[in-house]
């Protein structure tokens, strides 16, 4: 089984299929090897790109404003309290 070099991984422009397959070390591996081995390498391209911005973006609710009628009165539920208009951001 190849490993990867983490420095083909770091730093550099993803490679297509050809050009990770014409890799010195990856030439001498079994089709089905190459295949595996691409997986690999994309999963470690992708944890990468992930790290580097940090994770995905954690997005907040937070309340934008409040259901009113046509008069401009909050709309009230039974309790009292009004109908929060919600959004992420």
């Amino acid at each position: 089984m190849a490993v990867v070099p983490t420095s083909q991984v770091t730093g550099r422009m993803e490679l297509s299929w050809l050009q990770f397959r014409n890799q010195r070390h990856i030439r001498i591996l079994t089709e089905n090897e190459q295949m595996r081995q691409y997986r690999f390498y994309l999963d470690a391209l992708a944890n990468e790109r992930i790290r580097q911005n940090k994770g995905p973006k954690q997005l907040r609710l937070q309340i934008t404003g409040f259901l009113l009628q046509e008069d401009l009165f909050l709309i009230q539920q039974e309790d009292g309290s009004g109908i929060y208009i919600t959004s992420y951001a």
